[in-house]
């Protein structure tokens, strides 16, 4: 068992300072004032760093000037002269800045692991003291420096990989580099789906959200054999299910609510069974979620499963804010889920209602103005797709049964617009027949 903290460490520390001073900005960047746990060496620390950025030179004498007696009521010549002489080796300074560090996690540690027992004796809910226990965790700064910065030519020398794998792909004939989602125009635009994406899927009401999204997810997990959870704020996990059913089966959402296709769909019942019961998806239909709930479901399912390669979350507009006025809870949730995907390293597809300013135009297909609530989600997404089917509003429209997938904004590649075709009574959207892509029309707004 080790102690918490180290006087030699800290000592050893601020004397290769004094000595050596050009180790300052060395050493400053992995060592907040924090990670010394005896407040005259806090005081000292804070003292070299001022001095230091005020462009100063740092020696005994000049930080007595600057402050003649720190905290614990030492003199800071006295204390920094001893400091300098008894310091071990100015070699090893980034070792001892190493357990100087790794001491103050401890401590970390330690008052995560009382709070922790504080909030187990809470009155809280089970899932909120869960919540805030994986908070605490994730607080715990245990992050260098050393990954903050790189220089452009290391960087370069680990991309050389990518860069190769890259090559080997495309001479394998595999033209997409991420999760497909079942639709080859629109895997043409995004090139997959990749980790850490904010995808936003955004549609006024019956234009398919939830169904696009679960083709994609049924196409992930059935077919790349992935893992995938779909957080459901809107609709239960037997309404998912029917819709999974009706779409991997190609059988009617009708039959498949009524029963008759136990009967009249059999062969296709038993292979839609078959492939969603070794498909690794899991379903939350909790109805009030919140982002630091979603997040403790999101981590926890993920060290279930063994890792995630997809998230989706049905919808935005359900998540239950701060209370702070609507358009700032929006904001704050919108960089959350951009925070999340980056956290588990996943695409993460987060479904979003428009406003009615579509429907006030002559041409209604959505553009990115129409996002509810916030500018903050256009501005996180890496992706925003919207869904449109002119069915919905011309009813005798040439175009019945065609969906288009609208791609207006794509950080990593082309705007442009995907035709599918919609197959509501088997809840899925499927390519056409003659796939082709339409160019990118310039956005306007209204």
């Amino acid at each position: 068992m080790i102690d918490l903290y180290s006087a030699e460490a800290e000592h050893a520390v601020l004397g290769a300072m004094i000595q050596q001073p050009h180790l300052i900005d060395v050493l400053s960047d992995d060592l907040s004032p924090g990670a010394f746990y005896y407040a005259e060496n806090r005081d000292l620390y804070r003292l070299i760093l001022s001095v230091r950025n005020a462009g100063g030179v740092v020696d005994i004498l000049t930080l007595g000037e600057a402050k003649p007696m720190l905290d614990g009521g030492q003199p800071t010549i006295a204390y920094a002269g001893r400091l300098q002489m008894n310091t071990p080796s100015v070699a090893n300074a980034k070792e001892y800045a190493r357990i100087v560090r790794d001491r103050a996690v401890a401590r970390q540690i330690a008052d995560v692991a009382s709070s922790i027992h504080d909030i187990a004796s809470s009155s809280s809910s089970v899932e909120d003291k869960v919540a805030q226990v994986q908070a605490l965790v994730m607080a715990i700064d245990t992050a260098g420096s050393e990954t903050e910065c790189q220089m452009i030519a290391d960087i370069m020398r680990e991309h050389v990989d990518e860069l190769e794998r890259r090559h080997q792909r495309t001479l394998e004939g595999i033209k997409v580099d991420g999760l497909l989602t079942g639709i080859p125009d629109l895997d043409t635009y995004t090139q997959g789906l990749k980790p850490g994406q904010m995808i936003v899927l955004g549609g006024r009401p019956s234009m398919g959200k939830t169904t696009i999204a679960m083709n994609v997810a049924s196409d992930v997990a059935i077919n790349q054999k992935r893992k995938v959870l779909v957080i459901s704020l809107e609709m239960t996990r037997q309404q998912l299910v029917d819709r999974l059913i009706a779409s991997v089966g190609g059988i009617s959402l009708k039959a498949v609510k009524d029963g008759s296709c136990c009967h009249d769909s059999s062969a296709e019942l038993s292979m839609a069974a078959r492939k969603m019961r070794d498909a690794s998806i899991a379903v939350s239909d909790v109805p009030s979620m919140t982002m630091p709930r979603i997040r403790s479901v999101a981590r926890r399912q993920s060290h279930r499963m063994g890792g995630l390669d997809l998230l989706v979350i049905d919808y935005l507009g359900l998540i239950e804010g701060d209370g702070n006025g609507r358009v700032d809870d929006v904001t704050t949730m919108s960089r959350q889920i951009k925070l999340l995907a980056r956290e588990l390293g996943v695409p993460v597809i987060v479904l979003c209602q428009l406003n009615r300013g579509c429907e006030s135009r002559p041409d209604k297909r959505p553009v990115l103005s129409d996002l509810r609530e916030s500018g903050a989600i256009e501005q996180d997404a890496d992706m925003v797709l919207f869904v449109y089917r002119d069915e919905v509003y011309f009813p005798n429209t040439t175009e019945r049964g065609v969906a288009e997938i609208l791609i207006r904004k794509n950080r990593d590649g082309e705007i442009g617009t995907v035709r599918a075709a919609f197959q509501g009574d088997k809840s899925r959207f499927v390519p056409m027949a003659s796939t082709y892509r339409l160019p990118a029309a310039e956005e306007v707004e209204f």
